[in-house]
């Protein structure tokens, strides 16, 4: 190493190399998952939209749209913390 410049050089470029790598897989993937994960909620509420009022009226008491509202929040919690582990640097070796 002559300078530091290039010591500089030689340590920062493996952590922004990880950084943008991060940024694109985790990216890709939660956008990925976040659109299938919306468009299946729209599909079950078109496919709600046809059925009685009675019908509709029952499962709104047993709180099946709150169980739909969590299960795709937790779903896209999880995944956000999946895609928020790829930003953690631990090794930065090459």
């Amino acid at each position: 190493m002559d300078t530091i410049a290039s010591w500089l050089a030689s340590i920062t470029w493996p952590l922004v190399s990880r950084v943008f790598a991060a940024l694109t897989v985790g990216t890709v993937t939660y956008v990925g998952a976040d659109t299938a994960i919306g468009g299946a909620l729209q599909h079950a509420k078109n496919a709600f939209s046809g059925l009685a009022a009675d019908v509709f009226s029952l499962l709104a008491i047993a709180g099946w749209f709150d169980f739909m509202s969590i299960t795709s929040g937790g779903i896209v919690s999880g995944l956000t913390w999946m895609v928020m582990k790829k930003f953690a640097l631990q090794n930065t070796g090459t």
